[in-house]
C-alpha cells in the first residue's frame, strides 16, 4: 500500500520522460515538422528566454549548474545509503523509492534536453535550410580547396605579424573575441537568415578549463542555459572558431559538422580582425588536409609544407599543448562523445566531423561569397 501511495506522489513527474521520448518519435521521423514548428517557431523564442538571465552575468552558469548536480547526486547517493543502513527492515521499500527518485529525475533532465535543443538533431541539414546543394567531388577540387586554405592561412598569419603570440590568452582577449565571435555569427545571418535569432549569448569561460584540456574538448554548449562556454587553454587562434562553432548550436544547428562548417564560414567572412580569419582558416584547413592525406598522402604533404614558418610554429605549439593532456580523461571524453553523437541519431558519430569538407567544396564550387581567391599551381 506505501508503495502505490509513493507512486501515486511521484509517477506523474515520470510522464515529463515520456512525453519527451513522444515528441522525439514524432519529430525525428519529420524533418519538416521539426523544420518549421520546433527550430524555427518554437526554438528561438524558448531559447531565448531560457538564456536571457543567464546571458546578463559574465562567468558561465552552466559551470554553477553542473557543479551543483554533481554535488546533489553525492548527497542524494549518501542520503539513500543511510536510509538502507538505518531501516534495515524497509530495505526494499526504501531501494524502491531511491529508483522512483532516479527516474524522475531522469525524466524531467531529459524532457528539459529535448525541448531546449535536443529536437534540433532532427531538423533539416544547415545545406538545406540554407540552400546549398552538395555534390560528389573530384580528388583535383579537394587538392585546390587545400591549397586555397593553406593560401589563405598564410596571408592571414602575415597580417597579424610576428609580434603577436597567437597561441597565448592576454588580458581582455577573451572578452574581444568572445564578442567578435557573435558579431561575426550575426553577420552571417545575413547570407543565411535561418541563422537569425532573438539573442545571440556571449561566449563565457570556464574555470576548470584544465579539466577540459585533459577531457579534449575546446568548448561545450549548455542547451539548459542556452551558453557557449570555452576552454581557456585553448590556443588562442582556435578561440574565435570555438566560439562561432557553439555559437552556431546555439542557433539551433547540433550537428557537430555543420556548426564547423558555420564557425568557419562565420570566421572567415567577416571584416573583422586576422586572427578571427585565421582562426577560421585553420579549423576548415586541418578537416580538409585531413580528408585529402586519405586519398593522397603526397600532394598532402606538399600543401603542409607550404605554410608558412609562422603557420607551422603555431600548429607545432598546438600539438604540444594536445600531446601533453593526451591521457585516460580524453580518451574517455571521446568515448562518451561519440556515444552522445550516435544516440542523438548522428550515426557516424565522432567521424561525422569530416562531412564539413562537403559543404567547404560546395561554397568553392559556387562561389558562395563571390570569392575571388584561387589555388596556386603545384
Amino acid at each position: 500500500m506505501r508503495m502505490k501511495k509513493y507512486l501515486l506522489k511521484r509517477w506523474w513527474f515520470v510522464l515529463f520522460g515520456v512525453l519527451a521520448l513522444v515528441l522525439v518519435a514524432l519529430f525525428s521521423s519529420n524533418p519538416s515538422l521539426t523544420e518549421f514548428v520546433y527550430s524555427r517557431s518554437i526554438f528561438p523564442t524558448l531559447s531565448t528566454v531560457v538564456g536571457f538571465l543567464p546571458s546578463l552575468v559574465s562567468f558561465s552558469v552552466a559551470e554553477w549548474v553542473v557543479l551543483l548536480f554533481l554535488v546533489f547526486c553525492l548527497a542524494y547517493i549518501a542520503y539513500w545509503i543511510v536510509q538502507l543502513i538505518r531501516k534495515k527492515d524497509e530495505r526494499g521499500f526504501q531501494v524502491y523509492k531511491a529508483f522512483v527518485g532516479v527516474l524522475v529525475l531522469a525524466s524531467v533532465v531529459y524532457f528539459c534536453f529535448v525541448i531546449t535543443g535536443g529536437l534540433n538533431y532532427y531538423r533539416y541539414t544547415f545545406a538545406e535550410s540554407a540552400g546549398i546543394e552538395l555534390e560528389q567531388s573530384s580528388e583535383d577540387e579537394l587538392e585546390s580547396l587545400c591549397w586555397s586554405l593553406a593560401d589563405n592561412m598564410n596571408q592571414t598569419r602575415a597580417e597579424i605579424g610576428e609580434e603577436v603570440d597567437v597561441c597565448a590568452l592576454n588580458s581582455g582577449d577573451f572578452e574581444r573575441y568572445a564578442h567578435a565571435s557573435v558579431g561575426a555569427i550575426s553577420a552571417l545571418a545575413q547570407t543565411y537568415p535561418v541563422l537569425e535569432r532573438p539573442l545571440y549569448s556571449t561566449p563565457k569561460p570556464v574555470f576548470a578549463s584544465e579539466f577540459l584540456s585533459d577531457a579534449n574538448i575546446a568548448g561545450i554548449y549548455f542547451p539548459f542555459t542556452e551558453e557557449s562556454n570555452i576552454n581557456t587553454q585553448s590556443m588562442l587562434f582556435t578561440m574565435p572558431a570555438t566560439m562561432a562553432h557553439e555559437l552556431a548550436h546555439q542557433c539551433g544547428f547540433m550537428r557537430e559538422d555543420e556548426a564547423n562548417y558555420i564557425a568557419y564560414a562565420a570566421c572567415v567572412h567577416t571584416d573583422q580582425d586576422a586572427l578571427v580569419r585565421y582562426s577560421g582558416y585553420s579549423l576548415a584547413y586541418d578537416y580538409s588536409l585531413s580528408a585529402l592525406n586519405r586519398v593522397n598522402p603526397d600532394v598532402a604533404a606538399e600543401i603542409n609544407a607550404s605554410l608558412s614558418d609562422d603557420v607551422k610554429t603555431d600548429r607545432v605549439r598546438r600539438a604540444q599543448y594536445l600531446s601533453e593532456h593526451e591521457g585516460e580523461i580524453a580518451r574517455i571524453s571521446t568515448r562518451m562523445n561519440d556515444a552522445y553523437l550516435k544516440a542523438n541519431k548522428q550515426t557516424d558519430g565522432v567521424q561525422s566531423y569530416g562531412r564539413m569538407v562537403d559543404l567547404l567544396l560546395a561554397e568553392q564550387r559556387n562561389h558562395t561569397f563571390d570569392s575571388s581567391e584561387s589555388a596556386p599551381e603545384s
